[in-house]
């Protein structure tokens, strides 16, 4: 009986800004004790994938690591993946962009293990058409796609044993099926029972690829309830090499040598069950069979199309609003890069950081949490804005406002351009939508709260409530769009107007607000008129929300209300309410910066800690003191500054809040 060969995988992925205690715990817990077991198994050969962000971090940290996957890749025990440097979904970033992140990680792997990769590793198995081109021309023969991403190509059964050869554009690359952990098994299973499981679902096939994230082995070993990861390891390596007469451990391209009959297949645009499951639309109630097919993580292998896998994988950028601003903000800042000339060290340097803000994890929200963690997020910004801010000509940039379409809306977003900041104000609601400090590189309009499903939480929207209360918004203007008023204008001012309606005292009275951005170094100030243009006096309270991120976790935030010279010191973790301020400060420990607002008139302050937008069933991202710690998924403060105003006929009051950042 011919033996069937078997391909043991690990992908090994963390985002930027991930907190080094979790690059720890997963050291300890996963890639160590796999690596070092594999070791004292040399019979037993494996194909691993390190993101460039991981390896960067072995190195700093543990070099040992390092020292032993290079004497096993010489051997050719191990065959390392290259792929994108920072992890992206490849299909999300422009093709010049993918060739610079993939020649980068190929570089590094070059360098340190002294051979060049040949097959390419595709964070969540994110595929389009024309990949196989890109791919091809990068130096790859292979990548590997899911098994429901044959199936969706047609295959099942028998066709999914073996590598097909796909192409575009008359260049070819071999694809391998990869019998994901978190995909093709109902839990995670060990090496040897994965691939009993499989041949019992499948007959005998030629090759069976099992492919593991590194977080699975943590699982695979607490569902076993032995003593230690390596004892773990090392159970399951003894039992795969006792098969040894059935199977026998190969790699990818020791396989693909004694290969020659390719059947030929074409893969359509698609990715991992996790990211089109987490982003598909929402279904209707009326059909709660097709919602539970869904929703369920399991079973992971229909015979038939899963719904959920139709579409394109852009559509996560649809779910959730924070995908699509941080997806905005990257294709016009990889604009800007594109346009810099003449000095090729500086466009290199931006190009790197252009490429750390595409880290696919700050995307959606993956099994940690991903875009879902605030560090994820701010981290991809921080990136952003410096390569932002590389482009800059010294003595040729001058501060101002553009107006562009930046998030595809069809509305035409304003954008100030400062020397300190950037202030971008969307039409709908007059909203400020991101604020960034070019001193520390932070977009304090940062936040999204799992109470309205990730929904961005905005700065300077506004409610209109009952007078004296913070209640339900009554008016129409807290998401309707705002007229940009086209008359003369100072460069560093933008007017924006509204009539609507507000249902007050139980009737429905017609208001109108304008709300006047001026921009200037250091901050920014917004002056409200509102007028009753009602024949009737009126009474409400106007709630201005100041949606902020000022630092990774409550701790490092500082907040407190100013009230004429004194200062209310509050607690960052706790909702509260004070009266009678005029400022509000919300101080950034770890960067040494503070925001400022002030505020011409009293007002009344409603403040919450804002939380994450998680799925019930991803993991609770951790902390260095334990998942547990209430301050683990802040995510940033949501402040309400109440005004009480009273209108008279055909009358108007104004008010003005300034915005600083300071030292």
């Amino acid at each position: 009986m011919q033996k069937s060969h078997v391909i043991i995988g690990a992908y090994n992925l963390m985002p930027e800004g991930i907190e080094d205690a979790a690059l720890e715990e997963a050291y300890q817990f996963c890639w160590r004790p796999f690596l070092s077991v594999l070791y004292r198994f040399p019979a037993i050969a494996s194909v691993l994938h390190f993101s460039g962000t991981v390896l960067r971090w072995l190195d700093a940290k543990h070099p040992e690591f390092i020292m032993l996957l290079e004497e096993m890749v010489l051997r050719k025990q191990i065959e390392l993946l290259g792929g994108g440097y920072f992890s992206p979904l490849l299909p999300l970033i422009p093709v010049p962009d993918r060739l610079g992140q993939i020649e980068l990680l190929t570089t590094h792997i070059r360098r340190s293990f002294a051979k060049r990769p040949r097959g390419c590793w595709l964070a969540e198995y994110a595929w389009e058409p024309g990949l196989a081109s890109t791919l091809q021309a990068c130096g790859f023969d292979y990548t590997f796609l899911t098994e429901r991403h044959f199936r969706v190509a047609g295959m099942a059964g028998a066709d999914i044993g073996s590598p097909v050869m796909t192409e575009d554009q008359g260049r070819s690359l071999a694809v391998f099926p990869a019998f994901d952990a978190f995909e093709s098994f109902a839990s995670p299973k060990p090496f040897a029972e994965a691939v009993e499981s499989l041949a019992s679902r499948l007959g005998d096939q030629r090759l069976y690829s099992v492919f593991y994230p590194g977080e699975a082995f943590k699982e695979m070993w607490e569902a076993s309830k032995l003593e230690s990861p390596d004892i773990f390891f090392e159970h399951s390596f003894a039992l795969l090499q006792r098969e040894g007469l059935e199977y026998e451990t190969t790699t990818p391209t020791r396989y693909l040598k004694g290969l020659r009959d390719f059947r030929r297949a074409y893969f359509p645009g698609c990715a991992s069950a996790r990211l089109m499951e987490r982003s598909a639309p929402d279904l209707p109630v009326a059909d709660p069979a097709r919602q539970r097919k869904v929703a369920k993580p399991g079973p992971r292998v229909p015979e038939d199309r899963p719904s959920a896998f139709e579409g394109s994988l852009r559509r996560v950028l649809l779910k959730h609003q924070e995908s699509l601003a941080l997806y905005s903000k990257m294709q016009y800042v990889r604009i800007l890069v594109g346009q810099l000339r003449g000095d090729k060290s500086r466009k290199k340097t931006a190009q790197e950081e252009l490429w750390r803000g595409q880290c696919g994890g700050a995307y959606w929200p993956d099994q940690g949490g991903g875009i879902a963690r605030l560090p994820v997020r701010a981290a991809a910004y921080s990136a952003l804005i410096e390569a932002e801010k590389i482009t800059r000509q010294r003595g040729s940039f001058s501060p101002g406002i553009v107006s562009s379409d930046i998030d595809f809306d069809g509305a035409k977003e304003i954008m100030y351009q400062g020397a300190d900041l950037n202030a971008y104000v969307q039409l709908r609601g007059a909203c400020l939508s991101e604020l960034d400090s070019m001193k520390t590189r932070t977009n304090y309009v940062n936040a999204m709260d799992g109470s309205q499903g990730g929904a961005r939480m905005l700065c300077f929207r506004d409610r209109i409530t009952e007078k004296g209360r913070f209640g339900e918004d009554r008016g129409g203007f807290r998401d309707a769009y705002y007229a940009l008023s086209e008359t003369e204008r100072p460069a560093h001012v933008a007017s924006l107007y509204r009539e609507d309606y507000a249902e007050l005292g139980g009737k429905r009275r017609a208001l109108s607000i304008r709300k006047t951005y001026s921009f200037r170094k250091g901050g920014l100030s917004v002056e409200y008129e509102l007028t009753n243009r009602d024949s009737s006096p009126v009474s409400l309270r106007l709630a201005v929300e100041l949606n902020l991120a000022a630092g990774m976790d409550a701790s490092s935030v500082g907040l407190s209300g100013l009230k004429g010279h004194d200062e209310l010191v509050m607690d960052s973790l706790a909702p509260c309410r004070a009266d009678a301020l005029v400022g509000v400060r919300l101080v950034n420990a770890a960067k040494e910066e503070r925001i400022e607002a002030r505020s011409d008139r009293p007002f009344s302050l409603e403040h919450s800690p804002l939380r994450p937008s998680i799925r019930a069933d991803a993991p609770t991202p951790s902390s260095p003191e334990g998942p547990d710690r209430a301050d683990a998924a802040y995510q940033g403060c949501s402040l309400l500054l109440g005004y009480d105003l009273d209108l008279v006929p055909d009358s108007s009051q104004r008010l003005s809040l300034t915005l600083e950042l300071r030292s």
